[in-house]
């Protein structure tokens, strides 16, 4: 455990992604030689639960030190050890809780459930492109996508989701951007959403012609290289252009893994999660048989 804090330590001094996967691959480590965090717990109807903060931006996180010496710089608290195996699970499978913070008196790292489902997968800590079927409003990372159009004024599919799931505020902020021409992106506030930033992006309508995969792959690589500007390292999309733009699934996935594949190689350690959040199964078949055909990374 001295180790975690030095790398910790070391991270806070060097700030880098490098070091931060080192603090990933040691978490790593630790749960499979099977040691144990020391965790706060309390009362509640006679039982004994777990202690959580609720950070500034109103999300709940579990606690966890690495030494008892962590563990006496705050209040006095009941305590018990628990395994760092146990822990990761324990913070992944309860709903309302977006990770856990490591040592929060000084030093602190806060470890988020999109790393510690990579981490629990045996992912590689260095970039991972996946695709589930879902809600991408519910996504719990630094980011969302928004396959959006010229006025970014809302719309419908996964346009007008992102905006009810956000609020009226988020229109208000989109408003003042004046549009977004095809292929590039535009970032804003998040406002009622779960993630950090919202970026939009505006796909092309599908046409036939050669200039349509360009545009489609300006939308994920100006997305990308905003996210790389405003310190994302997790990110979602949808699958852009597919829904009334009418570009064909199986070349929009082509077009997408690709594009994302080669942000990363270009731009090592920048990326530490791409995430596919798609709306029906015909789409999500098409996006793994493209990343099955692929090897990623």
């Amino acid at each position: 455990m001295e180790k975690l804090e030095t790398l910790i330590q070391e991270l806070y001094q060097e700030g880098t992604r490098e070091k931060n996967m080192e603090v990933l691959s040691h978490i790593r480590k630790l749960a499979k030689e099977e040691k144990q965090f020391i965790i706060p717990v309390g009362d509640a109807n006679g039982e004994k639960v777990y202690r959580r903060l609720s950070l500034d931006d109103g999300q709940d996180v579990f606690v966890a030190f690495t030494t008892q010496a962590q563990v006496d710089l705050g209040q006095t608290t009941e305590t018990l050890n628990q395994s760092v195996m146990d822990v990761l699970h324990m913070v992944h499978d309860t709903q309302g809780v977006s990770g856990v913070v490591l040592n929060p008196w000084k030093d602190s790292y806060f470890l988020p459930k999109v790393l510690i489902e990579m981490i629990l997968d045996n992912k590689n800590l260095e970039s991972e492109i996946k695709v589930v079927k879902g809600d991408i409003t519910t996504f719990d990372g630094d980011c969302i996508v928004n396959a959006a159009n010229e006025s970014l004024l809302g719309g419908g599919g996964v346009d007008g989701a992102i905006h009810r799931a956000a609020g009226p505020m988020l229109l208000e902020e989109c408003k003042l951007l004046n549009g977004c021409h095809t292929g590039q992106a535009k970032i804003t506030k998040v406002y009622d959403l779960k993630v950090k930033y919202v970026i939009h992006t505006v796909g092309p309508i599908y046409s036939g012609q050669h200039e349509d995969e360009h545009m489609l792959r300006d939308c994920y690589w100006n997305s990308l290289t905003l996210a790389r500007k405003n310190d994302i390292h997790t990110i979602a999309f949808p699958a852009i252009s597919t829904g009334v733009y009418g570009y064909p699934i199986d070349k929009a996935a082509v077009v997408a893994v690709d594009t994302v594949k080669e942000f990363i190689r270009e731009h090592p350690g920048k990326i530490e999660l791409v995430r596919f959040v798609l709306f029906s199964a015909d789409v999500l078949a098409a996006y793994e048989k493209v990343i099955g055909e692929r090897t990623i990374l």
